[in-house]
């Protein structure tokens, strides 16, 4: 896009962020969107690193809430652009897919370090930017005091730069702040990887924990699953790793157990860019997966099994425990599996909800103009 024509294509959006006035309807400008809760939706507008600057100038505290520059070309610019909304008390900051580097993310977290009103910011979305670094990372949990949550999809971040990230989180815990939510997935983490995200869990330090398509395997899966036995997680994604059957298992018994609510084993959409191993389930694992949901009381509504090589026998055996079940599970259940038995299993979970509830945090980076935010 021209600079002029951003200008004039611009002009619009900038008065009324200027005026200070939020809005009670949806509102399309010429560039972007915004949105009755707060969204400023500009993903996927070509904005550049100027044009997100006059964006970020023109803000007036309490009518931006959740300001969205997913893949607009900003580069390192981002930083300041990020530091200049976090001024305004902008809560926040979706940045995907901008070629932020390391160096750009360690100046974003300068910035919100030395903003006063960077205490607003609970949310940084930084998916599918080249950032490589977990010191980078490190720095962002340190500096944005109150954040909730972080996403670090596909950022290029391996076991090493995992601990540096833990070890940062575990120390905001000490101190008090908690990260509620962690995106960690389509990253190199491998084993171990995965024995850095078992201190995570077994601190209790996060509530939700994403890490699709990270290379786990059954060794980092088992890790997890007996970090699970004393976490204190909510909602877990596991799916694409390469999970063979019976330790497929041992995370469905050690997340029940546990209390997690959500269970993910099934496949992120970006499985073949991604090079993502499909997680696999037979009639020995859904056996004992069925077993343990049906002996006692457990919190786990939704779990997530698709493309898995689940078939209609193995399967069966999850409806034969369901039967029997206490507490209902609704299951999500690939293409190979009989529409009878999928149609039952619905049937014994009616009362919970066919989708989990979406958090705040998570909502707030819906976009109009790019697809949903995934695991």
């Amino acid at each position: 896009m021209e600079r002029g024509r951003a200008v004039s294509e611009l002009e619009p959006l900038l008065t009324w962020l200027r005026t200070g006035s939020t809005t009670e309807e949806r509102l399309d400008f010429p560039t972007g969107t915004a949105l009755p809760d707060g969204r400023l939706d500009l993903c996927k507008q070509a904005l550049g690193p100027d044009g997100a600057a006059q964006v970020a100038a023109a803000l007036r505290p309490g009518v931006v809430k959740h300001l969205l520059l997913g893949t607009d070309g900003l580069g390192d610019g981002a930083a300041g652009i990020a530091g200049e909304a976090a001024a305004r008390e902008v809560e926040t900051l979706y940045l995907g897919c901008n070629g932020i580097t390391s160096g750009g993310a360690c100046r974003l977290a300068d910035n919100l370090r030395m903003s006063p009103q960077a205490s607003a910011v609970t949310g940084i979305w930084l998916k599918r930017n080249p950032i490589a670094d977990g010191d980078a990372a490190s720095a962002l949990v340190e500096a944005a005091r109150s954040l909730r949550t972080l996403d670090l999809v596909q950022t290029g971040l391996d076991a090493d730069g995992a601990a540096r990230l833990v070890a940062a989180i575990l120390l905001a815990q000490r101190q008090g702040r908690r990260i509620e939510r962690l995106y960690l997935g389509g990253n190199p983490l491998g084993p171990r990887g995965a024995t850095h995200l078992a201190a995570l869990l077994a601190a209790g330090a996060v509530d939700e924990l994403y890490v699709s398509a990270a290379q786990l395997g059954d060794e980092g899966a088992n890790t997890v699953a007996e970090a699970l036995r004393t976490s204190r997680l909510k909602r877990l994604s596991l799916a694409g790793n390469g999970i063979g059957p019976q330790a497929a298992a041992n995370v469905v018994t050690a997340a029940a157990a546990a209390g997690v609510e959500v269970c993910d084993l099934g496949q992120v959409k970006a499985a073949k860019v991604l090079g993502a191993q499909p997680n696999r389930l037979d009639e020995t694992a859904t056996t004992a997966i069925a077993t343990a949901l049906a002996d006692r009381p457990h919190r786990l509504r939704h779990l997530v099994l698709t493309h898995t090589g689940l078939r209609s026998q193995a399967a069966h055996r999850l409806l034969d425990g369901a039967q029997r079940a206490v507490t209902p599970t609704r299951f999500v259940l690939g293409k190979g599996v009989a529409g009878s038995i999928k149609q039952r299993l619905d049937a014994l979970a009616a009362a919970i909800p066919a989708q989990p509830e979406v958090p705040a945090d998570v909502a707030a980076v819906r976009s109009v103009h790019r697809q949903p935010p995934q695991a």
